[in-house]
């Protein structure tokens, strides 16, 4: 047998295992959720489901509408007009990111159990039932308040992007016909953006689905925190059929915003004259400066500056050895998860180079579906593989409440996408007449990659790497169900603290996390930049 076709032989089956890995929760809950789920499935139906479904439902659609109407505006004032600031408001726009959404719900829980007085008041004045509507309806605004002002960049940078690239022929002809600044905003340059506003709704949507720590410091019960409190009742057959209806949910929304993407196209003529921006008057400043920090204060400024406070207050009695083992933990994880995630998606992009071939760009594409998979169904997924594995002779030591396989599969499945993205874009820049000479000279597919590749490409990985870090370093819906027995990170230390309404001393890990969180705004603002 050549030694060519040895090769391939041998290495398909290590390319794909990292695609296959993505796979397996998908098909273990799609498999159990097909077995007979017994009476518990029924009762679900009747009593909670439809509240589940309802409460999702209401929740994504009301923090994506909000996040379009923030992230739009904001992003079409720093691209089309020149004002004081404009600079600082482009990188500061994108530091709500920085602030994951449960951490934020820590400086607003308080505000909310401070409403009493205006419950009393409305009780008095308007009746019982206003009163009851009144506390039903002020955590709905808090949670959908905080999960848009922490996710609105999503929309931002997507429509940013558009808007920077955004030819002015179009723009000038409406001003020149007529159209104010309004008239032009809205009938010329969000038609042009509307596959980017899609894109970024839907990674919104995604995410708000995901959010399990927001609505359960709020009180609410969407589908993500109904399918781990029927996991933890004792149900895995109707918890996996919870996670495939939010599987279900999640396709729908890639589907329409590929529906939206492929639909509605617009390429500008690159003969023609970019955006140039246009200088505002007093009015216009006080505009662009209202649109830019109406979500920077809420999402990022007020949080920041309460817990800061918090923390300070509270100094002297500051529990420094917790925080600092979960400190250690986080890192530890994140560190890990960055390294596998950098191996997997290393080996799938090289791979595919290496032997060419349609069945390594799928399993290329299917590492990318790993981001879009609900951390619900990953964590139930997940959970039943180690449970599985631990029943297994010789695997105890993999029992779910005894080690951190668990996290770290499901880490490298759910941020597996990540890797790949910064991987497959750095070897586009190398030329594969570099790797072919290298081929031809003699050399191994390894040898080439290592050689030539790699040190091409070893900022991209970097780069991928560092997003990995960020992401699994404040993750909490994975870290919360799959941990092990007493084993805490700063994110599962945060939501611990504030759930025994301990609100100063979350404030501390809270603060780290967002600290930490800031190092992976670094490759947006340059990518920023570089799009100039």
């Amino acid at each position: 047998m050549p030694r060519a076709s040895q090769s391939r032989r041998f290495a398909l089956p290590l390319i794909w295992l990292p695609a296959l890995l993505v796979l397996m929760p998908v098909a273990v809950v799609a498999w159990r959720a097909l077995l007979p789920a017994g009476d518990a499935w029924d009762q679900l139906v009747d009593s909670r489901l439809p509240g589940y479904l309802g409460h999702s439902a209401i929740l994504i659609v009301a923090v994506t509408g909000l996040a379009v109407l923030l992230g739009v505006p904001a992003a079409w004032q720093v691209s089309a007009h020149d004002f004081p600031g404009r600079r600082i408001f482009e990188w500061a726009l994108l530091l709500p990111l920085a602030m994951p959404g449960f951490v934020a719900a820590v400086a607003y829980v308080d505000v909310l159990e401070g409403l009493i007085p205006f419950y009393v008041w409305v009780r008095k004045h308007h009746g019982i039932d206003a009163f009851l509507r009144v506390q039903e309806i002020a955590p709905w605004v808090f949670a959908t308040g905080v999960l848009a002002f922490t996710l609105f960049p999503y929309v931002f940078l997507s429509c940013r992007a558009v808007f920077a690239r955004e030819a002015a022929g179009s723009l000038e002809a409406a001003r020149m016909l007529g159209a104010g600044p309004v008239r032009t905003f809205l009938s010329i340059a969000v038609p042009m953006a509307r596959p980017a506003i899609a894109a970024g709704a839907s990674l919104v949507a995604m995410e708000t689905m995901n959010d399990y720590g927001v609505v359960s410091a709020f009180g609410l019960t969407p589908l993500t925190p109904g399918i781990f409190r029927v996991w933890t009742e004792g149900h895995p057959g109707a918890a996996m059929r919870l996670a495939m209806i939010l599987m279900a949910m999640t396709l729908l929304f890639v589907g329409l915003e590929r529906w939206q993407r492929g639909s509605r196209k617009y390429a500008p003529d690159p003969a023609e004259q970019p955006l140039v921006r246009r200088k505002c008057g007093p009015a216009g400043i006080l505009l662009a400066w209202f649109v830019c920090l109406l979500p920077l204060l809420p999402g990022f400024l007020i949080p920041g500056w309460r817990m800061a406070r918090w923390a300070w207050q509270s100094f002297d009695g500051i529990d420094w050895s917790g925080h600092l083992a979960a400190a250690g933990n986080s890192i530890l994880l994140a560190a890990g998860a960055a390294v596998l995630v950098t191996l997997g998606a290393l080996v799938l992009v090289s791979g595919r180079r290496a032997f060419d071939g349609r069945s390594l760009l799928l399993a290329q594409r299917i590492g990318l579906l790993g981001y879009a998979f609900p951390s619900a169904l990953v964590a139930v997924g997940i959970g039943a593989v180690v449970s599985s594995l631990a029943a297994t002779p010789g695997l105890g030591g993999l029992a779910l409440s005894a080690s951190t396989f668990g996290l770290m599969l499901a880490y490298f499945v759910r941020f597996l996408a990540v890797g790949i993205q910064p991987a497959a874009a750095g070897l586009e820049t190398v030329s594969p007449s570099l790797h072919q000479a290298a081929r031809t000279l003699g050399a191994r597919p390894l040898r080439a990659l290592v050689e030539i590749d790699l040190p091409l490409i070893g900022a991209a990985l970097a780069c991928g790497a560092t997003l990995v870090f960020i992401d699994v370093f404040k993750e909490l819906t994975l870290t919360l169900v799959l941990r092990p027995f007493d084993f805490e990170t700063l994110a599962t230390r945060t939501y611990r603290l504030t759930g025994e309404s301990r609100i100063p001393e979350a404030s501390v890990p809270g603060l780290f996390m967002v600290l930490v969180s800031l190092i992976g705004l670094i490759p947006l603002t340059r990518l920023l930049r570089r799009s100039k």
